[in-house]
């Protein structure tokens, strides 16, 4: 598998399940719930495309495939939920002020941190069940 597989991998199990969520948060009226709802599908997205690629090649990423994947699936993420964040502004639900802006950068912030730590765990957990090398050079 190429790192574009596992990319293309992330972004169609990603926004398929958040559509999938999305509806049924609607659905069962379950806003509470949504951020645990869209950790536990961003975990997922990251996780099994990543799970994967070390199953398929026999390695996981190199450090340099490494931070070019955590790379990509922030932009992805990125992508989809700033403009997301930003209908609610011209819908008039949210006033594009300094406070907003900066929980939508401290949000940002930690998704990305949280991609990193999954991509990270998911290479330590494929090393310790012994199912790739311990370091993998591309």
């Amino acid at each position: 598998m190429s790192i574009k597989g596992l990319l293309l991998r992330f972004a169609l199990l990603y926004f398929s399940l958040m559509i999938a969520a999305s509806v049924a948060i609607a659905h069962f009226e379950l806003e509470g719930i949504g951020t645990a709802i869209g950790m536990a599908i961003l975990g997922v997205s990251v996780v099994w495309p990543c799970e994967s690629f070390g199953r398929k090649n026999g390695r996981y990423l190199a450090r340099g495939e490494k931070w070019r994947v955590i790379a990509g699936m922030v932009a992805m993420f990125l992508l989809t939920d700033v403009p997301l964040s930003l209908l609610a502004v011209f819908a008039g639900e949210v006033e594009p002020d300094a406070l907003f802006l900066g929980i939508l950068g401290v949000v940002a912030l930690i998704y990305a941190l949280f991609i990193a730590a999954m991509v990270h765990s998911t290479g330590r957990s494929l090393r310790k069940r012994g199912l790739v090398a311990d370091e993998a050079t591309p």
